[in-house]
């Protein structure tokens, strides 16, 4: 069903293709990004419309019914440079995307992991950034392939419809900043964030946060925190986690790594002590494959961490003894947790509302319903959780809100 405006559209394309695609060029201007048309209370159509001469388009985005997909396939209007995509979604989502062109993965081996990995990486040149929707955030791909510059074109797109919670921690100019210092501990980069007003004669909370390179660069994550410590959150130091680099090394470090558990534990923490005044509240956090493994983490290491903040966590992580994959039984950490006695430590564990649908690495659970067991089963042995589904996808547009979220309940002013 097409929106009101593509039925519009269609129609004064039949009698001139050329007026009615700049008449709607015109109205996606106006939108500043994909139309939203208001179906109910809860509910709005977005219809993501491209307009170029390519041979095929899609959609990268996970407001589809099938969550997990890669991508979409556009349809064109016939006699038309415009290509078109409707979905139905919850009026308050806040979310990413991007336009694909000439898509490479409906032929992809979606078995071989390697190679999908591989292909994701080339394909960077063909995805691209809503061209009329100034909302981006430099994109997550690029920081895989070690990046620290992309082309504006190739970012990510963001999506906030019209109910989404309107927060401007990201936007607003801080009335003082604090002070990122990048460090070198062995092979591995930290980069710590100290707070406005920091004074070295005082003590602070500490936050260990995985995928650290992530952070400042895609999420903007200091601005927020320039804005709300003090505020809303206690000031704290940030110690920012850098993977060493890849896919391959990271999926490895994450997926509840006993030496990588000991390396946050013995070798970060007892690092950032040594250049600050840390207090003994040390909370362990990451997103996705990092909100896994800072779960770990605390578990085998309640001696130094206190509480985890798992942003969007991959708790659906299988481990057989000898490897993990689809045919691993799932929800491993999960089962510790449950066999372990009760440990001194608090959560913050969230997901996101569109995170549904088994993925092409998970073993037949999906994010969401993941982190919903793992909630109840840390809630019945006795756990102090806080627990939210965030109102959109598997991206950082989702993350750094929720991270900031958790980052209140857990260090409140």
């Amino acid at each position: 069903m097409l929106s009101d405006r593509l039925t519009r559209f269609t129609a004064e394309a039949e009698r001139d293709p050329v007026a009615a695609t700049e008449r709607l060029r015109a109205d996606l201007v106006d939108a500043g990004g994909p139309l939203v048309q208001r179906i109910n209370d809860d509910t709005v159509r977005v219809t993501f419309v491209w307009i170029g001469p390519e041979e095929q388009v899609s959609v990268r985005a996970q407001v589809f019914d099938d969550r997990n997909a890669l991508s979409h396939p556009m349809r064109q209007v016939p006699g038309t440079d415009v290509w078109h995509l409707d979905a139905v979604v919850a009026s308050d989502v806040v979310t990413t995307y991007q336009y694909l062109v000439d898509d490479p993965f409906p032929d992809a081996d979606h078995e071989d992991l390697a190679a999908l990995g591989k292909l994701m990486l080339e394909a960077r040149t063909r995805m691209f950034a809503d061209p009329v929707n100034p909302r981006r955030l430099f994109p997550q791909m690029a920081v895989v392939a070690g990046e620290r510059t992309a082309d504006p074109r190739h970012w990510d797109s963001v999506l906030q419809l019209p109910d989404a919670d309107p927060v401007d921690w990201f936007d607003a100019e801080p009335a003082e900043r604090g002070t990122l210092t990048e460090h070198r501990l062995d092979d591995r980069t930290i980069t710590v964030y100290t707070p406005p007003g920091y004074r070295p004669d005082e003590t602070y909370p500490l936050v260990v946060l995985l995928d650290g390179e992530c952070w400042p660069l895609v999420a903007d994550l200091p601005t927020a925190l320039d804005n709300l410590m003090g505020r809303e959150i206690a000031p704290a130091l940030v110690a920012m986690v850098h993977n060493l680099g890849g896919m391959g090394p990271r999926m490895a470090e994450l997926a509840c790594d006993n030496a990588f558990a000991a390396l946050l534990a013995d070798r970060v923490v007892p690092f950032v002590r040594s250049l600050h005044a840390v207090a003994d509240r040390v909370v362990v956090a990451g997103n996705s494959l990092g909100g896994l493994a800072a779960a770990h983490a605390a578990l085998e290491r309640p001696d130094v961490f206190e509480a985890v903040l798992s942003c969007s966590g991959s708790h659906w992580w299988g481990y057989d003894g000898s490897g993990w994959g689809k045919d691993s039984e799932p929800e491993w950490l999960t089962r510790r947790y449950a066999d372990a006695p009760l440990l001194p430590l608090r959560f913050w564990v969230d997901v996101g509302s569109l995170e549904t649908g088994s993925g092409p690495i998970s073993p037949g659970v999906d994010q969401r319903a993941a982190n919903r067991h793992l909630r109840t089963v840390l809630r019945a042995k006795g756990y102090r959780v806080d627990y939210h589904e965030a109102p959109g996808g598997h991206d950082f547009a989702t993350f750094r809100r929720s991270v900031v979220r958790g980052l209140r309940a857990l260090l409140p002013a």
